[in-house]
C-alpha cells in the first residue's frame, strides 16, 4: 500500500508541476492573470471562494510540486524501514496541499486555511519520531508560529472594515482609510513564519523531523510562506517604515551565517543557511525589489532541496550520525553525490554563472546601488562572506578531511530511488538560474557601479574561504576567541533559551508560585478551609445528637420538667 501511495502521489505531483510550468510560461508571455470566484450556498448564507492564477502563482506552484514530487520519490527509499510509511506520506501530501491553498488564495481567510494547515502539519512532522527532542522542537515550532497566526486573525478582523477579505481590493481602498496597523500585522506574521529575528530559534530546532521533510519545509513550503505573503501583498501594501524590516533581515543574515561557522550538526548548518537566504529575501523586500526576492525564492528552493537530499544520503549511509566531524573522504564512496552537494554549496555561495549567482548578485548589486544605511550594506557583504565560509567548511569536513567515523555500510550511489531525485534537481538547478531569469526579466537590469563595489562581492567570496579555515579547527577558534563568545555564537545568540526557557519556564514557575502561595495558601486557608472546618464541626455535632437521640430526649424532658416546677412555685 505504501509503495502504491509513493508512486502515484509522486507521479501526480510531477505531472501537475509540468502543467503549472507551462501555464507560467504562457502567463509571462501574455502578461495576464485569471481570477476565479464563485459563490457557494444561497443568497443570504453564501460563502465566496476565490482563486488567483497568474505568472507568480503558476511559477511557484511548479517549483513546489516539482520539489515535492522528487522528495516523495526519495522518501520511498529513505523511509523504507518506517513501520508507519502510509501515515508519513499522507502527512507530507497534506503539507503540500496546504501550501498550494495558500499560493492560489487571494482571500485572507483562505490564506489562513493554508497558513494554519502548514503550522499544524509541520508540528505533526517535527514530532514524527517519538523522542523528547522531537517533542520539544515541535512545541517550539508550533508556539513560535502561533504569533503569526494571531496576526493573520487580527488582520482578518481589520479587513472586515472593507466588507471584503480579498487583498486585491485593498489597492483600491482610499488613502484616508488606509492604516499602517494591518501592514505591521502582515509583516509580523511573515517574520514568524520565515523565522526572522527574534523568532529564529524554531527553524534549526525543526531539524528533528525526517530529512525528506526538512528538504521540503526548508526549501519551498513552510519557511518561504512568510516571504511569499509579503510578495503577494506588495502591490497593495505601503510599508510606512521599511528600515525596521531592513534591520531585522540584515541582522538575521549576519547572525545565521556567523552561527553556521561554529556549528557541527550537518542538518543545522543547512538550516542556518536557509535562515541566511530568507534574510536575503527579506532584505530585497525591504528595498522594494519584489521581483528579485521572488526570483531568489524560486532559485533557492531548487538548490536547497538538492542540498538537503544529498545530506540525507550521507546521513542515511553513515548510520544516522549528523556530526560532520565523523565524516570525511565521502567523495571516495559517493563521487556523484559529492559532485551534486558541492554544486549546491557553490550555488549557495553565489559563484559566477551558477544558479544562485543570478539571483544573489542582482540583489547585492541593487543594494549597493541604492541609498541605504552603510552599516546595513557592510553587514550584508559580511553575510555573503560568512555564507562562503560555512559552505566551504561543510565541504571540507564532509568530503575532503580524513575519515573519523565508522565504516560505510551502504553505498547510496547505487540506489536509484535516492539518486534519481538528486539528479533531477541537479539538472534543473543547473539551467534554472539563466532560464528563469530570461523568462521573468524580459528587460535585463542595467547596474552601473564603481569598480571597488563591483569587485567587493568576489573579494568577500575569497575571504569567506579564509573564514572557513579559521572555524574548521576548534583549537584555532578557541585560541582566537574566548570560550564565552564561542558559546554565545554557537548557541544561536541564546535565542533558543529566550524562546523556550524564558517564555515557558518563567510563566510556568510564576503560575506554580501563585498556586502555592495564593490558591493553595492564604486564600484557601481563609475561605475554603474555614468554611470546611465550620461545616465539619456542625456536622459532627448533628451526628452526635442523632446518635444520642434518647439521651438527649430524656435530658430535655428533665430540663423542661425542672423549668415547669420552678414556674409553678
Amino acid at each position: 500500500m505504501s509503495k502504491f501511495l509513493y508512486n502515484n502521489i509522486s507521479f501526480l505531483l510531477m505531472n501537475l508541476s509540468i502543467l503549472c510550468f507551462t501555464l507560467a510560461l504562457m502567463s509571462f508571455m501574455k502578461n495576464n492573470s485569471t481570477f476565479i470566484e464563485w459563490t457557494l450556498g444561497g443568497s443570504e448564507n453564501s460563502i465566496t471562494a476565490t482563486l488567483l492564477f497568474d505568472s507568480t502563482s503558476f511559477m511557484f506552484l511548479s517549483i513546489v510540486l516539482f520539489i515535492s514530487s522528487n522528495v516523495i520519490f526519495y522518501s520511498k527509499s529513505y523511509m523504507s524501514e518506517d513501520p508507519y510509511a502510509n501515515r508519513f506520506i499522507l502527512l507530507v501530501f497534506a503539507f503540500v496541499i496546504s501550501m498550494v491553498i495558500m499560493i492560489i488564495s487571494p482571500n485572507i481567510i483562505s490564506i489562513l486555511l493554508g497558513w494554519d494547515g502548514l503550522g499544524l502539519v509541520s508540528y505533526c512532522l517535527v514530532i514524527y519520531y517519538p523522542t523528547k527532542k522531537s517533542s520539544s522542537a515541535g512545541m517550539l515550532t508550533v508556539m513560535s508560529n502561533r504569533v503569526g497566526d494571531v496576526c493573520i486573525l487580527l488582520s482578518i478582523g481589520w479587513f472586515s472594515i472593507l466588507g471584503d477579505y480579498n487583498f486585491t481590493v485593498w489597492s483600491f481602498w482610499s488613502e484616508s482609510m488606509r492604516s499602517d496597523f494591518i501592514t505591521y500585522l502582515i509583516m509580523l506574521g511573515a517574520l514568524t513564519k520565515s523565522a526572522q529575528i527574534p523568532f529564529s530559534a524554531w527553524l534549526p530546532a525543526a531539524m528533528a523531523a525526517p530529512t525528506p521533510v526538512s528538504a521540503l519545509v526548508h526549501s519551498s513550503t513552510l519557511v518561504t510562506a512568510g516571504v511569499y505573503l509579503l510578495i503577494r501583498f506588495s502591490s497593495s501594501m505601503n510599508f510606512a517604515d521599511k528600515s525596521m524590516l531592513l534591520f531585522i533581515a540584515t541582522v538575521t543574515m549576519f547572525m545565521s551565517g556567523l552561527v553556521a561557522n561554529f556549528e557541527f550538526d550537518l542538518k543545522k548548518i543547512i538550516a542556518l543557511s536557509t535562515l541566511s537566504q530568507l534574510g536575503m529575501m527579506m532584505f530585497a523586500i525591504a528595498l522594494e525589489l519584489y521581483e528579485l526576492a521572488f526570483f531568489h525564492l524560486v532559485i533557492h528552493a531548487l538548490f536547497k532541496a538538492l542540498l538537503f537530499l544529498c545530506a540525507g544520503t550521507a546521513i542515511h549511509s553513515i548510520g544516522g550520525s549528523q556530526d560532520i566531524r565523523v565524516y570525511g573522504s565521502l567523495v571516495k564512496k559517493f563521487p556523484l553525490i559529492g559532485v551534486c552537494l558541492n554544486y549546491a554549496n557553490m550555488s549557495l555561495c553565489g559563484l559566477p554563472f551558477l544558479a544562485g549567482f543570478y539571483s544573489k548578485d542582482l540583489i547585492i548589486e541593487m543594494a549597493a546601488k541604492g541609498m541605504i544605511n552603510q552599516i546595513m550594506l557592510i553587514m550584508m557583504f559580511l553575510a555573503v562572506g560568512l555564507t562562503v565560509g560555512y559552505s566551504t567548511r561543510l565541504s571540507f569536513y564532509t568530503f575532503v578531511d580524513s575519515p573519523n567515523g565508522q565504516p560505510f555500510s551502504y553505498v547510496c550511489d547505487q540506489d536509484p530511488l535516492m539518486f534519481l531525485p538528486i539528479v533531477n534537481l541537479t539538472m534543473f538547478s543547473l539551467v534554472s538560474g539563466s532560464a528563469i531569469s530570461w523568462v521573468m526579466f524580459s528587460n535585463p537590469y542595467s547596474i552601473n557601479l564603481p569598480l571597488n563595489l563591483k569587485m567587493l562581492t568576489l573579494v568577500m567570496i575569497l575571504s569567506g574561504v579564509l573564514i572557513s579555515l579559521a572555524s574548521s579547527y576548534p583549537y584555532f577558534s578557541k585560541k582566537v576567541l574566548p570560550l564565552k563568545i564561542v558559546n554565545f555564537i554557537s548557541s544561536l545568540w541564546f535565542f533558543p533559551y529566550i524562546s523556550s526557557q524564558i517564555t515557558s519556564y518563567l510563566p510556568l514557575k510564576t503560575g506554580k508560585n501563585w498556586l502555592k502561595f495564593n490558591d493553595q495558601g492564604w486564600i484557601e486557608e481563609c475561605t475554603i478551609n474555614t468554611i470546611s472546618k465550620s461545616a465539619n464541626a456542625s456536622f459532627n455535632k448533628l451526628e452526635w445528637m442523632q446518635n444520642n437521640e434518647l439521651k438527649i430526649h430524656m435530658l430535655m424532658y428533665l430540663i423542661w420538667a425542672s423549668l415547669a416546677i420552678l414556674l409553678l412555685k
